[in-house]
């Protein structure tokens, strides 16, 4: 069973690798992409600060922290370094990204079912992250069975 566990964690990584490695790859389109990220009042002030000290504009920043986290977390769940740490910070990155690019519950028609189905997707990655949160560095279940 173990065996079957880490081949299992291996396969459900290779989705954050393709997908951090592609945002990295094609950064001005995730760019654009990330510029659809509301900065709340309260923070525009760090962020001015932040792209002043960078050099480059905000959007730019999220687009190559999306692509970092998604690359690297999944990278380390698919070795199996930090799999339990990786998750939980994946789960909070495909929450963020489904509330901000599939609002679904502001959509009508055909965008809002399409949308529906991807944030139901992304739920479904959150139970495998969840799977992975849980069992962590190990691999087989206590107990038996």
């Amino acid at each position: 069973m173990p065996a079957l566990i880490a081949l299992g964690r291996f396969l459900f990584s290779i989705l954050f690798i393709y997908s951090g490695a592609s945002k990295l790859l094609d950064l001005p389109a995730t760019t654009q992409a990330a510029g659809k990220f509301v900065v709340p009042e309260m923070l525009a002030t760090y962020t001015t600060q932040l792209e002043q000290a960078a050099g480059m504009p905000f959007a730019q920043m999220l687009a190559l922290a999306a692509g970092g986290i998604e690359l690297l977390c999944g990278l380390l769940i698919a070795l199996n370094f930090g799999a339990r740490f990786c998750a939980l910070v994946l789960i909070v990155f495909v929450a963020i990204g489904t509330y901000y690019f599939h609002d679904f519950w502001n959509q009508t028609g055909a965008d809002a079912q399409a949308n529906l189905a991807v944030a139901l997707k992304s739920l479904s990655l959150v139970g495998g992250l969840l799977i992975i949160a849980g069992i962590g560095r190990g691999g087989a279940a206590s107990g038996g069975a």
